[in-house]
């Protein structure tokens, strides 16, 4: 190409050559004026063509957008000549990108790349890597059936082979779905068995992604894995071409390891390879040593500490002596001058030091944890600190802590705030004596205040608070009342000593110099200098001390006189009410109003809750899985069968919709023929007889009725009788909605105490707003021919197939009413429509056959609605304008079936930032001569595969 593109050499050099950013972009402009108008022209040459798209992949390389010339791209991959297509291969994986309407021209081109030139490597690898770097969820749709084809075919080459399983990946990636595990689960078990350490490799990297997911489809391989490890680890069977400073083949060690920590309970086993596996890792640990050479030591350790993690995975059940072992080598490795070796001993000595009965062994290491807390790299510190934070116990809590703090003086300001979490935690969590937890966190204050959360001094407050017995309010009062009296203090310490001293000022109110004026003065001092949060606390502080000692209120009431005129409106309030107060208020009254406050529930602390999250990962590997696990099993425990059933089934009355705003701002409500109810369940919640009266049971059907219509239109209502009426009105973009609820009162009398309730979900983010008091716990009142209103923005991150549920209470007569209700928000809501060829469509209707993505039912036709060409016309614009999908024509030749498809979007990101979407196929078949209708769906997903098809049902009944 170099001899040839002499043109594009000459343009690279102008580049290259500009003495200015202008210059530059003025010669871009006039190259892409002229690469268009050649475009536009006569008919190119290969060697013009391949010369333009080169200069249009260079301009994008340096940054310049590109909005043209794609045509020229698909023409260049579907040529037959490698050169060329070469060209157009790199041209598509820079200037395309996932989600781009032009993918839909090229996809043909690449699947023929793929499945018809088995015996050129070359165009199968470019199609392999264009795949993978443009991804995108419609691409992956498309063409990872021919990928899964490729990887698995027996006359696939191991170049070949590696490509497609490194392809795969990275589709699985961005769909965790496109791979069904128990039906691939065979073939890589055909793949694990290759003698090709290449493709062995790939195919590693593809199971750990699969398994990532779906880690109980891919047990039945753990076998194949310690067969590998067994031939590579102690039989040393190894090409010499994968030798790596004798070493055998590292990378595919290290994923084999990593593989096997997804399986934590293999070593209660009974199974054959159970043995094997131990004498595998026994041998690492007693073979790896520190080598002279840079590169041998790297790789050799990188496999000892997947070893050691695969130890600490097994916890208890694994052997003890491999647990001691490997306690043992950390301690040498975390001495080491080598900073990365040094590193990571650290990290994994923190995880094996949290398995039960370690905790003695590591403290011989102690001495060395410290020497690495003053390390001149910040990451090797960062591991030092949480290593001790794990070794700490109540038997060295004072020492390290002491060690910490002393630290925190030189520690540099990114490491700073953590160290300052920790030791607060280590204080409070090991503290035998209160006192020197209450002096730590003052220590903490004044070494690096600006890093001491208000969490951390508020549960100061609380532990003080809580504990009267002993002298901990005294010490506690009388320590912050001297850390107070410099002029020069920490905001932080006069936010502490200002509550505490209000609290408990009294009880060093007698000894010399802690009086009550003393103690006013000492805080008053810090007044011009503190902000307007603290000012608000002093204002307290200053009330209760003026309620407490005579001699203060004479000082006190300038203060409150001054900050009545307060810009500020906390300031402004608390002033004139403390002012107001003794005037307003008998003397008892005014002293229960200032006593000193209850103590506080007694909970975990939000410390912890903090460090969590300053812990918490993305990632889904082996050590974050159990807790991903529990957390879903709470999550459960929100969306239970009996409280949130999935879309009812419609009947087969038909009613008019409504079409306008249900609810009018000049509540003016008028009353629709029917009663338009919905229930949460099949069957009405009723509360018991001397309870709330709940919906009545005969008016189901036209409750079902309701709530199909809003499934698919913008607004109507919801739910209405003689007291209440509900009205919604929504509209959604993407995967985004916004919701308005209106509450109107038909009655004669007040709504009172009328309170909605939204349940949440983990499939739906939402924020509320409302009428005042309508989600509080007292409610709001709803005057006669008024409404109230709720408006919820919503954002869905999964396929759902259950409604929100909404529950309404209120009181009307001193009759209480309960409303079990459910909001139309269903997963058609999301859709947005796609419009494919014939061709497309019946391409990704074959290759999303299968019983988990497939969703099919038949339904007779409503009686009042014969099939008919009218009938097949509002089936149309039910589908596109109901579902919000794309009508797809000429699929079929009979008049009597309507196709469509849409793309399910959803909030949630993969793991290259793109937003997870479901590709959507929908088929309505007509049968005139039998009077029904069948309805098949299908996506990746199976839970939006049924959601679509109940959504179709109960339209197709009130069309």
């Amino acid at each position: 190409m170099a001899s040839q593109a002499k043109g594009l050499q000459n343009f690279i050099s102008d580049l290259r050559n500009a003495k200015s950013k202008e210059e530059e972009t003025r010669r871009v402009d006039k190259e892409l004026a002229n690469i268009r108008k050649k475009f536009l022209g006569s008919s190119l040459s290969s060697y013009q063509r391949k010369k333009y798209v080169w200069k249009l992949v260079y301009i994008h390389v340096l940054g310049y957008d590109v909005d043209f010339g794609h045509s020229e791209v698909v023409s260049l991959v579907s040529s037959s000549k490698f050169s060329e297509k070469q060209v157009g291969y790199v041209a598509l994986s820079l200037l395309l990108r996932g989600g781009d309407q032009m993918l839909s021209l090229v996809v043909n081109a690449i699947r023929n790349d793929l499945t018809t030139s088995s015996n050129n490597d070359a165009a199968q690898s470019l199609a392999l890597c264009s795949i993978a770097n443009v991804s995108g969820l419609e691409l992956a749709q498309a063409l990872h059936v021919e990928v899964q084809q490729t990887l698995v075919a027996k006359s696939t080459t191991p170049c070949v082979r590696k490509k497609a399983a490194l392809c795969l990946l990275r589709l699985v990636r961005t769909s965790p779905d496109l791979v069904a595990g128990r039906e691939f689960a065979p073939h890589v078990a055909n793949l694990l068995q290759d003698h090709h350490l290449g493709v062995l490799t790939s195919t590693m990297s593809l199971l750990i992604g699969l398994a990532s997911q779906h880690e109980k489809e891919y047990e039945i391989l753990i076998p194949y894995v310690v067969h590998i490890l067994v031939m590579l680890v102690l039989r040393k069977a190894c090409a010499r071409e994968y030798l790596y400073y004798r070493t055998p083949s590292p990378w595919l060690q290290i994923k084999l390891l990593k593989f096997l920590q997804y399986y934590p309970s293999i070593m209660t086993s009974d199974k054959p390879y159970v043995s094997q596996l131990q004498n595998v890792v026994s041998k690492i640990l007693t073979e790896t040593d520190v080598s002279d050479s840079i590169n041998k030591s790297n790789a050799d350790h990188a496999i000892l500490f997947e070893a050691v993690n695969l130890i600490v995975i097994w916890g208890s059940s694994g052997p003890t002596q491999q647990r001691e072992g490997a306690m043992r080598l950390l301690g040498k490795f975390i001495s080491v001058r080598e900073p990365n070796i040094r590193y990571l001993g650290l990290m994994t000595m923190a995880r094996l030091a949290q398995l039960e009965g370690s905790g003695q062994s590591v403290k011989k290491h102690q001495a060395t944890v410290l020497v690495s807390l003053k390390d001149a790299d910040i990451s090797v510190r960062r591991r030092a600190l949480d290593l001790l934070f794990v070794m700490c116990d109540t038997d060295n809590a004072e020492q390290i802590v002491d060690e910490l703090v002393a630290h925190l003086v030189n520690a540099d300001a990114a490491i700073r705030e953590e160290m300052v979490l920790k030791i607060a935690i280590l204080a409070e969590k090991y503290a035998t004596d209160l006192r020197w937890y209450v002096d730590t966190i003052l220590k903490l204050i004044s070494i690096s205040g600006d890093h001491v959360s208000d969490s951390i001094w508020h549960r100061v407050v609380q532990i003080v608070t809580n504990h009267p017995q002993g002298d901990l309010q005294a010490y506690a009062a009388a320590t912050l009342l001297v850390a107070a009296s410099p002029r020069r203090c920490h905001e932080t310490a006069i936010r502490v000593a200002a509550y505490v001293l209000g609290e408990f000022g009294f009880l060093i109110a007698e000894r010399p110099g802690m009086s009550g004026d003393e103690q006013f003065r000492v805080l008053h001092q810090h007044w011009p200098t503190v902000n307007k949060q603290t000012r608000s606390l002093l204002l307290s502080t200053y009330a209760k001390l003026a309620n407490l000692y005579e001699e203060c209120r004479p000082l006190v009431a300038p203060i409150f006189a001054k900050n009545k005129n307060s810009v500020d409106v906390e300031i402004q309030q608390r002033a004139c009410e403390y002012e107001t107060m003794r005037a307003a208020f008998s003397p008892e009254a005014v002293e229960d109003l200032l006593r000193e406050m209850p103590p506080y529930v007694d909970k975990e602390s939000a410390l912890m809750d903090r460090l969590r999250a300053q812990n918490g990962s993305g990632d889904r590997d082996p050590w974050s899985m159990g807790g991903e696990q529990k957390q879903e099993e709470m999550n459960g425990r929100h969306l239970s069968p009996e409280h949130l059933p999935s879309v009812i089934e419609g009947d087969d009355n038909d009613d008019e919709d409504e079409d306008e705003d249900p609810l009018p701002q000049n509540g003016n409500y008028r009353r629709p023929a029917s009663n338009h109810n919905v229930p949460t369940s099949s069957e009405p919640l009723r509360a018991p007889a001397s309870g709330p009266i709940g919906i009545p049971k005969d008016v189901i059907p036209a409750m079902r009725k309701a709530f199909s219509h809003l499934c698919t239109s913008p607004s109507g209502v919801l739910f209405d009788n003689k007291l209440l009426q509900v009205g919604v009105k929504h509209e959604y973009r993407g995967s985004q909605g916004k919701v308005s609820v209106f509450f109107g009162n038909l009655s004669s009398a007040p709504l009172t105490n009328l309170r909605c309730q939204v349940d949440q979900s983990e499939h739906l983010r939402m924020q509320a707003q409302g009428t005042p008091g309508l989600m509080g716990p007292d409610g709001c009142t709803v005057a006669v021919r008024t409404q109230a209103k709720l408006q919820l923005m919503v954002e869905v991150t999964a396929p759902f197939d259950d409604a929100p549920a909404l529950r309404v209470t209120f009181e009307s007569d001193g009759v209480q009413y309960d409303y079990p209700l459910r909001l139309p928000i269903v997963a058609t809501c999301f859709m947005e429509a796609v419009t494919l060829e014939p061709e497309a469509f019946m391409h990704r209707w074959k290759s999303l056959d299968g019983q988990d993505r497939e969703c099919q039912e038949v339904i007779r036709a409503p009686a009042n609605s014969p099939i008919n060409e009218d009938s097949m016309r509002r089936i149309a614009n039910m589908v596109t304008s109901g579902l919000r999908f794309g009508r797809c024509q000429g699929i079929d030749p009979t008049p009597w079936t309507v196709s469509g498809a849409a793309t399910f979007r959803t909030g949630a990101k993969d793991t290259s930032g793109n937003n997870i979407n479901v590709g959507c196929l929908l088929r309505v078949e007509a049968n005139p001569q039998a009077g029904a209708y069948r309805v098949t769906t299908r996506t990746l997903h199976p839970i939006c595969s049924k959601a679509v098809k109940n959504v179709a049902l109960v339209s197709i009944k009130v069309i």
